[in-house]
């Protein structure tokens, strides 16, 4: 398989998970026949250090009806008000892959001109119904050239777990190009590979995301475009992101020294080794979580989960998990509420139904906000962290 990247070939598989449903789709009852399933096997590109699945479903099917609510989640809400500060004073600020206005809102209340640009239909409504204007389109060169006619320029386009999902990112790169001022900041936050090797966080591999970058990667695939990396920084969201901040080659200042040091990290850590090795530490994982499940089932302990992400899909899946082992889970998106979790069929239920079904213990999906999760629960519960294995209280 080649890199679609650099063009490197052949490509390295790593990692294979079997066949996946789409982790975004939440099938009601009536939809479990009909439910589609697709390999997926990731791969890595020894040249430029790309991660890549090998399997790519068309980005209409994945995203014109989606799922995903940012603004639930109340630690993604402070990361962007906190994001939203930065760019306070910017003329006009573009927000690609808005959601449900997660960044417009506090950009509008510090009086920012913004707009959002979101591909899915029901989410792009649950924008506009609050005010915060959004374009309801995928972002190409036609999108960029009409909203460059229409608003002027942008000197800040954002795209926030955006980049991940695109088939073509040279295409949405050269759409940047098109819409950002000379002097212009791109900003991405991408789900950073090197902590899902780390962390052994293979649940982060699912069919949205086709592309998982290091910083060397995305220099490649930047400086095809006559574009340069100017700073990056870690940030929390999603288990630990690269945010990064990308010029127009001649413009602005050098990058910053967290760049090379961030390379310069990579290229001792991204390794086709560290990647047998995190493989089979997922098996490994993986195994132990069935089997605590499997204990706490025969021991008539009731288990039940908090959170439906994405990456429940995963995990549950590749584990062959469902309610045989896990009751139910919560999730606070409306949109999921009164479904099941793709393909194994864990029913998703909203927090009322926790408070008057009490488990004796729930397994953390959404790991990473674990802090509120408890707060939201009282701290009443056993809870369990699913990857790896580990009980807290």
């Amino acid at each position: 398989m080649k890199c679609s990247l650099c063009g490197h070939q052949p490509t390295v598989e790593f990692l294979n998970l079997g066949r996946q449903p789409l982790a975004n789709k939440y099938p009601a009852a009536a939809d479990f026949q009909t439910e589609d399933f697709f390999p997926l096997a990731v791969y890595f590109c020894e040249r430029c250090k790309n991660v890549q699945l090998g399997t790519v479903v068309s980005r209409e099917r994945m995203f014109v009806d989606y799922y995903y609510l940012s603004s639930v989640n109340a630690a993604l809400v402070r990361h962007f008000e906190a994001l939203a500060g930065k760019l306070k004073g910017s003329r006009f600020v573009v927000d690609v892959g808005s959601n449900d206005g997660i960044l417009l809102k506090p950009l509008k209340a510090l009086g920012v001109k913004a707009l959002g640009i979101e591909p899915s239909i029901n989410v792009s409504k649950i924008a506009n119904d609050q005010g915060l204007e959004t374009l309801t389109s995928f972002f190409d060169i036609p999108a960029a050239t009409d909203v460059g006619t229409k608003y002027g320029r942008a000197d800040v386009i954002v795209a926030s777990s955006v980049f991940t999902h695109l088939e073509d990112p040279h295409g949405f790169i050269e759409a940047v190009k098109a819409l950002l001022s000379d002097d212009g900041r791109f900003i991405i936050e991408v789900e950073y590979i090197g902590n899902i090797i780390k962390n052994t966080q293979f649940e982060r591999f699912y069919l949205d995301r086709i592309f998982y970058y290091s910083l060397t990667s995305l220099r490649a695939l930047f400086e095809a475009h006559d574009m340069v990396i100017a700073d990056v920084e870690q940030i929390e969201p999603h288990g630990g992101s690269l945010q990064v901040f990308v010029q127009r080659k001649g413009h602005g200042k050098p990058p910053t020294p967290s760049v090379a040091r961030q390379l310069a990290v990579e290229a001792e850590n991204l390794t086709a080794a560290k990647l047998e090795a995190f493989r089979r530490e997922v098996d490994t994982q993986l195994s132990a979580l069935k089997r605590i499940l499997g204990e706490h089932k025969q021991a008539g302990i009731r288990v039940a989960g908090y959170g439906a992400p994405a990456r429940v899909s995963t995990i549950c899946n590749y584990g062959d998990i469902g309610p045989s082992l896990i009751e139910f889970t919560v999730d606070d998106s409306p949109l999921k509420q009164n479904k099941y979790t793709p393909g194994t069929h864990i029913p998703i239920v909203p927090k009322e139904h926790l408070d008057r079904n009490r488990p004796d213990l729930l397994v953390v999906f959404a790991y990473e906000y674990f802090e509120d999760i408890r707060k939201k629960t009282g701290g009443a519960y056993r809870y369990l962290l699913p990857i790896p294995p580990r009980e807290v209280r």
